[in-house]
């Protein structure tokens, strides 16, 4: 694996779904955080409305409140990716997104065949072990 900063001459370039998505969640972010919630209420993930079953991310919502208002072992026992995803993939995110807009740097990661791989098998392990954590937990 090889990772180097690298000064780019042209920004990441998000798709305008991504933005509107991006936007959307910070808006429901912040209803959250000034309205409080309820964990009573329909259910509004599909593929539970459709299966009956928790999905792998169910209980962002309960997550990014518990986050929001300190509660971080709540979020971490809602649902662990969740509460690692908001706690280091997002806010990591947004800051290598300003330092390309502001300074036209950009991380670079060059992965050979076997390490993507490895890469690719890690993700979907650590995915299915939150998922059966998460049906486990909420049944």
């Amino acid at each position: 694996m090889k990772a180097e900063l690298v000064r780019g001459t042209s920004g990441y370039r998000a798709p305008g779904a991504a933005v509107v998505a991006a936007i959307i969640l910070v808006v429901l972010g912040l209803a959250v955080a000034l309205l409080g919630s309820s964990h009573e209420g329909p259910v509004i993930c599909p593929f539970r409305a459709v299966t009956g079953f928790s999905c792998p991310t169910c209980g962002l919502m309960r997550t990014t409140d518990a986050l929001l208002h300190g509660r971080f072992g709540e979020a971490v026992r809602t649902n662990p990716f969740d509460a690692f995803f908001l706690i280091i993939v997002v806010p990591a995110g947004a800051v290598f997104w300003f330092l390309n807009l502001t300074f036209g740097l950009a991380v670079r990661i060059s992965l050979g065949r076997s390490e993507r791989a490895a890469f690719w098998w890690v993700v979907v392990a650590v995915v299915m072990a939150n998922w059966v954590y998460v049906l486990v937990t909420q049944l």
